[in-house]
């Protein structure tokens, strides 16, 4: 006993030194090597701070978590009331009763940081410069607890978890006040939370399954003195009566995201072109205040800026433009990822694009398809026997779409995967029915399923039957629904030649009959104002001024009372109304804290207006 007691000092050690070797990296691809670099990427030169502040929104929305986060940034940025807090003050003192919090929830969408944040919260405990006030942290990842089928006792997993602490568990446990665990990523847990189970005492010795346990440690039952941090996405029940803190991850400011995109590229001239880009163009710059979206961005405008590039004209080696919209940032990176790391260098700076997209089409397509099927069915996480299932190698698209999670679990590795991103899910989901789609009928048809839950009639596409789409899935469908019209418009502009075959005879008529059935939404259809601001941004997507003309003057009126719009809504709706020949009868904009920019976007149309 008294060996142990003594031995604890030299564990708690080990454990930081091996905490550090994990958290000390940042996992992104830098440019010009496009491998993780051991200096760019480290933690203390990579970090960049984020946007963290007290969440008193009780309302819970089931929209796409991008917009929720656009219409939560609108309100605090007009009324200024926020108080930015770092990840190591996340358990400081509460203002109403001066002591710390017990249970912090830490909320925020995919990509904006819950990870890295608690990350540099372990990093900053391991070198000993913050929450200085806890022996032990421990850190378990979700991912890694659906691993866990057989019910266990809290001892158990953590001695499996934290093997070189073992011996030390049971007395770390007589002092349960300076023990912290931070449980992450909760809205990737595949067990059944019961919040509403009987509350009852719960040792640290007592099986069961391992949803059981995590709900047991949140709500008390279980070392009742210890403290936890949760992090989860809003679309995951997390009630907040358990936690005394509740904060919102809203990403970075303007000023981090100057300060990313330097510490992205190693030539800060490169460095400066890029943010002066992104912060010229509305669509992308609102994008940029979401980390892993900046990244993508990075990613994706490396190929236009980068200090090979001289000129514009250079631009012509890629055959596109640099990226205006959503859909076109995230066609950019695809092809970035699949020249230089789907094809492991076998494509040459002077391949054609659509000699690189013909070498990728078998894995794309299979990847496509993974995205698209599982897109529906809201899963996200998936085994090597799913992979192999659609065809997937797992070792040839490691390291580009895919993040692999190996785990060590009872001596056995265990590989799961993802995708990099929700929103890669959901370009490489619109791309397959891009490339898949060509009848008129078939297209106007999966777009009243995705727009509207409406079955198609008759189809002959095996892309749309046997589909059914609840309300909720549809809100969350809506950045798909954006990413296939402007990967649509790619294909008519023969950008996915290579991955599809189609005479320019058979696409002639596409934007017409597009033009046509948006125009009859508008005209015929009562749509909830987020449907209709969704096919505002589809007709942006789609850029084709045929289709916009003869949607445009359908539209007689736009209520947007109390909806929280971003600088793009207003873009969405300055793109569409600027075809329309006729005055909107009403456009009512009450509460939507537009602010002076999004103001600014819609001032040309503004007089048109016959009640504002």
């Amino acid at each position: 006993k008294t060996y142990i007691l003594c031995s604890i000092p030299v564990r708690i050690s080990a454990h930081k030194t091996t905490l550090l070797k994990r958290m000390e990296e940042l996992k992104c691809y830098s440019e010009g090597s496009r491998e993780a670099s051991n200096t760019a990427s480290h933690i203390e030169i990579r970090y960049t701070d984020l946007f963290v502040t007290e969440d008193n929104d009780f309302i819970d929305s089931s929209q796409h978590e991008y917009f929720d986060l656009a219409s939560r940034r609108a309100r605090i940025y007009v009324h200024q009331s926020c108080q930015r807090i770092s990840p190591s003050q996340l358990l400081s003192p509460q203002e109403t009763t001066g002591q710390p919090p017990k249970k912090v929830k830490v909320k925020g969408i995919a990509g904006i940081g819950k990870s890295v944040a608690v990350q540099r919260l372990v990093y900053e405990w391991g070198i000993g410069k913050s929450m200085r006030e806890f022996t032990c942290i421990f850190d378990l990842c979700f991912r890694e607890l659906n691993l866990i089928e057989a019910p266990l006792s809290l001892l158990e997993l953590l001695g499996e978890r934290f093997q070189y602490l073992k011996d030390a568990l049971p007395d770390l446990f007589t002092a349960p006040r300076s023990l912290l665990f931070i449980l992450d990523g909760l809205d990737e847990f595949k067990f059944f939370l019961n919040w509403n189970s009987r509350d009852k005492n719960i040792g640290i010795e007592s099986k069961m399954p391992v949803s059981e346990l995590i709900v047991a440690l949140i709500k008390g039952n279980l070392l009742p003195e210890a403290s936890v941090i949760l992090t989860t996405r809003p679309s995951t029940e997390a009630p907040k009566r358990f936690f005394q803190r509740c904060c919102v991850v809203l990403g970075f400011e303007e000023n981090q995201v100057k300060e990313y995109t330097t510490k992205f590229y190693k030539d800060r001239q490169v460095a400066e072109k890029v943010y002066d880009y992104i912060s010229n163009n509305d669509n992308i710059f609102v994008l940029s205040f979401i980390p892993l979206y900046c990244h993508i961005i990075c990613m994706a405008m490396a190929e236009f800026f980068s200090s090979a590039t001289q000129d514009v004209g250079d631009f012509k080696s890629l055959e596109l433009n640099p990226p205006r919209t959503v859909s076109e940032v995230y066609f950019c990176y695809l092809f970035t990822a699949v020249k230089h790391h789907a094809l492991r260098g076998s494509a040459e700076k002077s391949t054609s694009r659509s000699e690189v997209l013909s070498q990728a089409k078998k894995q794309l397509t299979n990847l496509g398809k993974l995205a698209y099927e599982n897109l529906l069915q809201k899963k996200i996480m998936f085994s090597r026997e799913d992979l192999e299932s659609y065809g997937v190698t797992p070792a040839k698209i490691q390291g580009t779409f895919l993040c692999q999670i190996l785990h060590p679990l009872k001596e056995e590795t265990v590989g799961m995967f993802s995708f990099f991103h929700l929103t890669v899910q959901e370009h490489l989901g619109a791309l397959y029915c891009a490339i898949n789609l060509f009848s008129q009928e078939d297209i106007t048809q999966a777009l009243n399923l995705w727009c509207f839950g409406l079955d198609p009639p008759t189809t002959s596409s095996t892309l749309l039957k046997n589909i059914e789409l609840n309300m909720d899935m549809l809100e969350s469908l809506q950045m798909f629904t954006r990413f296939f019209m402007g990967l649509l418009r790619a294909r008519l502009e023969r950008q996915l030649d290579g991955l599809v075959e189609t005479s320019m005879e058979e696409e002639n008529g596409v934007p017409t009959s597009l033009g046509l059935w948006f125009q009859d939404q508008f005209k015929h259809r009562k749509m909830e104002n987020e449907t209709a601001l969704n096919l505002l941004h589809c007709l942006m997507e789609f850029h084709k001024k045929e289709t916009t003309t003869i949607a445009a003057p359908e539209i007689k009126k736009l209520n947007l009372f109390k909806m929280k719009l971003s600088i793009v809504d207003c873009a969405a709706m300055h793109y569409v109304l600027k075809f329309s020949p006729h005055t909107l009868q009403e456009l009512n904009l009450g509460y939507s804290n537009i602010g002076n920019r999004g103001l600014n976007r819609l001032r040309p149309i503004l007089h048109r207006c016959e009640t504002l």
